[in-house]
Parts: C-alpha cells; sequence; structure tokens
C-alpha cells in the first residue's frame, strides 16, 4: 500500500476507533474523529514499512483452518493434561530453523505458536533464523521433539504460502526441496 494509502487506511481506522468510543455515530463524533486522526496522523507520523507479499485468499483460509483446528487440538490436550495430571510431563524447548521467514512472518509465526495453549515462543534467534518454543509436554516417545517441530515448520509453511513475499516462498521451496 502506498504511503498516502496507507495514511487514508489508518485515519479511517482512527476516526472510527474515535466514534466507537464515543459511542455514537453522530456528525459532530465523525468529524471530531477525523480531526483527531488528522492531528495524529501529522503530529505523529508512522515510519513506511514494506509490505512482504500479497494475501492470498485461499491459501490464507487454509491456514486460518490449519490454525482453528490446531488450536481446538491443543486447548483439549492442555485440559487432558490439567484434568488427568502426570508426575513427569516431557516438557522441552525446541528449537525451530524458519525457512525463509521475513521479520513479519516470524512474527506471524511467533505470535501464532504463543496463542496455541500448551506451547510458548520463548526468543526468536533472527540472525540464525531460528525460534526456540516451550512446549509443556511432547508426549510420549522418541520422536516428541522431532513431531512438535514438523507442526511448527507446517504452520510456517502455510503461513509463507498465505502472506508471504515471491522470494520467502522462494526460499521455503528451495529449504523443502533440500530435505527431501
Amino acid at each position: 500500500m502506498s504511503g498516502r494509502a496507507g495514511r487514508l487506511v489508518m485515519g479511517g481506522w482512527l476516526a472510527l476507533v474515535w466514534v466507537l468510543l464515543w459511542g455514537s455515530p453522530s456528525a459532530a463524533n465523525v468529524l471530531g474523529g477525523l480531526a483527531v486522526a488528522t492531528l495524529l496522523l501529522l503530529v505523529l507520523p508512522l515510519p513506511p514499512v514494506p509490505s512482504p507479499g500479497i494475501v492470498r485468499p485461499g491459501a490464507l483460509l487454509r491456514f486460518a483452518g490449519f490454525f482453528a483446528v490446531d488450536l481446538v487440538r491443543s486447548s483439549l490436550q492442555v485440559a487432558v493434561i490439567v484434568l488427568r495430571p502426570r508426575l513427569h510431563l516431557r516438557q522441552a524447548v525446541v528449537a525451530v530453523p524458519a525457512r525463509g521467514a521475513s521479520d513479519q512472518l516470524l512474527t506471524l509465526l511467533a505470535n501464532a505458536i504463543s496463542l496455541t495453549p500448551g506451547t510458548l515462543t520463548l526468543e526468536v534467534d533472527r540472525p540464525r533464523s531460528t525460534l526456540y518454543v516451550h512446549v509443556i509436554d511432547v508426549g510420549e516417545g522418541p520422536g516428541g521433539v522431532e513431531r512438535v517441530r514438523q507442526e511448527i515448520l507446517q504452520v510456517e509453511r502455510l503461513a509463507i504460502l498465505a502472506v508471504g513475499s515471491a522470494e520467502c516462498r522462494r526460499s521455503l521451496a528451495s529449504a523443502e526441496e533440500g530435505t527431501r
């Protein structure tokens, strides 16, 4: 979105929030909201943020659907842990190398992980493009950590396909090609 268009959208949102805060869409509230939005954008201009890519609606729906199912599944797993406590949960901090994700995509991925019950992003190591994720229980058996890593990489893959730039998609494709 260009600078002017971005400021217009931001001004519209600020004016809308103003009207919602006042509780009625009267002419005075709308004009007051536009005046406050204009003043804020002039006094406190936002720095330009480069667009990481375009939104692909179909892929975005797949990402949202996967995320919603993952939220429900994880919530049920945490509920089972709470209702049937075990003495020894297999907690772990899992290092997950990001495959070509931009700063915006790493932020999306870190937040998606932290919003999912039972997981928390502890650190994002940008120079190494690695996320460190605490998992409340990796499950029984030797493959638990790798299973968690693959689930997080699947979320990253869907996020890149949904909103990633062409460069991010190329990095993902080359990383996936290297693992075959």
